[in-house]
């Protein structure tokens, strides 16, 4: 606000909106609402009697929230960070929002105040922090403004002896077509079984009133060995995280808070009970947070397995990240920055020894982002030597499809829609001398250096050829949308895909809700086995 007083002259002044409820609603007005800060801006001269308001206008500023904390000098890194966190909200300004048609000596003032440059500032012509339109959406009786529910699918029957089942056979859930709920039910299953000896968890991003923390917390209780790696680093959810950690402390769990210098991104959860026969390792292995509520929001899938060799590879990762094991030659799990890099290295070219070979190659990826050099160097050599290579990625990429000489035989795609895609899925087809023997894993990292290099990452290969059959068939959903997909070009533009004129366009939101309806309906199957859920395959412009 530039205010000018009395006696002459300008002063500026800065005013605090409410950050809380932004909408108010309007008596004269019934089914109508302002936005708090069209309030206060509408009203400012109440707040400066005597004062004429010459100029006025709204700004968000975006600070730097980077915690600056020498862990290897740290002696109590949660109270490191707990301190770190009351500094964030004065950090360096990197942004200012600004109101387009903001008066030029105010923005001056502001931009030198916080000390940015042109680059720095947004002109924003309209509303700043949109976020207020998920509250306008609780208060608006408008059903028909909304998308219908999702009706989510539950899992098997049999499930709910999850021991029972696991032993026999193993479960991939894709989240939130399927209820998140046996992980939860999993690990309450856990808690409450005497023959549960011990649970090891990682935990990134719980959010608050956790269910599975809950359980964690009464596993303790009841005396069984609770270890939880929990993710004090993890951005902007530090608060959340420390708070749990405290509590899991206080009831005696053994808590991990991390390695030094890199953040544990992996998504593990280990049981070990007492059977008859011996010891087992029953594990969960997901591409995405122990978290319940976001589970509604997000694409991920969920992979249970009591398989021998992936609880010895758990196992032995678990050691190593709560104290000072080797790592050993994993058999099923790769894991960053150890291994990981090297995996899908070794498999892309494999996949160009087949195409050289005048054999089938072809390489189908879905994930969150694609800012890896050496990966991209990777694909184009691979797409030189003959891989077709098709790319679902939801958010930044730095590969160029389509590039005569460099990249014709790579493709890429963005989905972007009703829910937030966040699984990873590998799959290469690595058809060989003796026939195709297709190597499908799903993964907690991104095609990206701070993935590959600097985090705790977990890849698990699925070998069973039912669950390798289902999430081809996502892959194949995914690379047959025609309604929420933009392909990118070479020039680096996204485009939508073309469909033919009185054709419907095909979603891949539907697919998935129908393929998951499909898995769900199998007698006493659950979600293992099956045809896999084949939509019409068409070529994009």
């Amino acid at each position: 606000v530039q205010l000018v007083p009395p006696e002459g002259g300008a002063r500026n002044a800065l005013v605090a909106v409410p950050s809380g409820k932004r909408l108010v609603s309007l008596v004269s007005a019934p089914g109508s609402f302002a936005l708090v800060e069209d309030v206060v801006m509408t009203f400012l001269e109440s707040l400066f009697p005597g004062y004429r308001v010459a100029h006025r206008c709204l700004l968000r500023v975006t600070r730097d929230g980077a915690l600056e904390i020498d862990e290897d000098q740290a002696q109590d890194l949660l109270n490191e960070i707990e301190q770190e966190l009351s500094s964030r909200d004065h950090g360096h300004a990197v942004r200012l929002e600004l109101a387009h048609d903001a008066d030029a000596t105010l923005r001056a003032w502001l931009m030198q105040a916080l000390d940015l440059g042109e680059d720095d500032l947004i002109p924003v012509d309209g509303p700043l922090d949109l976020t207020w339109l998920f509250n306008l959406v609780e208060r608006v009786d408008r059903p028909d403004l909304r998308d219908p529910p999702l009706a989510v699918k539950n899992h098997p029957a049999d499930f709910a002896e999850p021991f029972a089942y696991l032993r026999q056979d193993e479960l991939l859930l894709h989240h939130p077509f399927e209820s998140f709920q046996p992980v939860v039910d999993l690990v309450a299953a856990a808690a409450e079984d005497p023959r549960v000896l011990a649970i090891k968890m990682t935990l990134y991003r719980v959010g608050g009133d956790s269910p599975i923390i809950k359980s964690l917390i009464a596993a303790t209780r009841a005396g069984k060995q609770v270890t939880v790696l929990i993710e004090l680093k993890a951005r902007f959810d530090e608060a959340h995280n420390i708070r749990w950690a405290r509590r899991l402390e206080e009831a005696g769990a053994h808590v991990v808070y991390g390695l030094v210098g890199l953040k544990v991104h992996a998504k593990l959860l280990l049981i070990i009970r007492r059977e008859d026969e011996g010891i087992v390792r029953y594990c969960h292995i997901g591409t995405g947070n122990y978290n319940h509520k976001t589970a509604r929001l997000y694409t991920d899938l969920s992979y249970f397995t009591a398989n021998e060799a992936v609880g010895r590879d758990v196992a032995a990762l678990f050691n190593m990240l709560t104290g000072y094991s080797s790592p050993p030659e994993w058999e099923r799990l790769a894991v960053a920055p150890l291994t990981l890099r090297k995996r899908f290295n070794e498999w892309i070219r494999r996949e160009a020894d087949h195409a050289r070979a005048g054999r089938p190659a072809h390489i189908i990826a879905k994930f969150n982002a694609m800012v890896d050099p050496e990966m991209c160097d990777e694909l184009y050599a691979a797409a030189q030597a003959g891989v077709e290579i098709d790319l679902i990625v939801r958010g930044m990429c730095i590969l160029r499809p389509g590039v005569p000489g460099l990249s014709e035989r790579i493709r890429v795609r963005s989905i972007v829609g009703r829910l937030l895609e966040h699984h990873r899925i590998y799959w290469f087809a690595n058809h060989g001398t003796a026939g195709p023997k297709p190597v499908v894993a799903i993964a907690s990292a991104d095609w990206m250096t701070r993935n590959l290099d600097r985090r705790v990452e977990c890849l698990v290969r699925i070998e069973d050829p039912a669950l390798q059959e289902r999430l081809r068939g996502i892959l194949d959903i995914f690379l047959a949308d025609q309604a929420q997909a933009r392909v990118l070009a070479p020039d680096g533009v996204y485009t939508r895909v073309a469909s033919d004129a009185g054709v419907a366009m095909r979603a891949s939101f539907d697919d998935l809700v129908a393929e998951a309806t499909t898995h769900s309906e199998l007698p006493g199957e659950g979600s293992r086995v099956g045809p896999r859920f084949k939509p019409a395959r068409k070529k994009e412009a």
